[in-house]
């Protein structure tokens, strides 16, 4: 009987907690998203100043993704990244050509944002500042 019970508390618990599990998840993965992007932009970052070599991020928006590249002759993909299909880049801007230019001294070329969004509509915004900081706000 106890077993019982018990199986009918966890079951009502299941039912409970899986719907708003569900629901919870793409905001996990946008935060996620969201953050390794930033990681990947000072990663760019620092390759620039250590290796004394320009790097810049490129965003791709209709395949919602970015690769990280090692400008020379020939330029040299570091690292290529496609987001989770529950999260997308909403928008680029007041980047040309959608890329981030790193150089020598960790600063860029030009600041910017880099908004993503997930299919709950969040919101998460990277903005890249004149000095190289970049910052994510959730």
């Amino acid at each position: 009987m106890n077993l019982l019970v018990s199986l009918g508390i966890i079951a009502l618990l299941a039912t409970v907690t899986i719907p708003y599990l569900r629901k919870y998840q793409p905001n996990l993965k946008l935060n996620g998203s969201a953050r390794d992007m930033t990681s990947d932009l000072r990663l760019a970052q620092q390759l620039t100043v250590t290796e004394q070599v320009i790097h810049q991020v490129l965003f791709n928006v209709m395949n919602d993704s970015y690769q990280i590249i090692k400008v020379g002759s020939p330029d040299t993909i570091i690292k290529s990244v496609s987001l989770d299909g529950d999260v997308s880049i909403q928008q680029v801007i007041d980047l040309t050509d959608d890329t981030v230019v790193f150089n020598y001294y960790g600063s860029v070329s030009e600041s910017g944002q880099v908004i993503l969004i997930n299919i709950n509509d969040n919101i998460a915004t990277i903005n890249i500042k004149p000095s190289g900081y970049v910052q994510l706000n959730q």
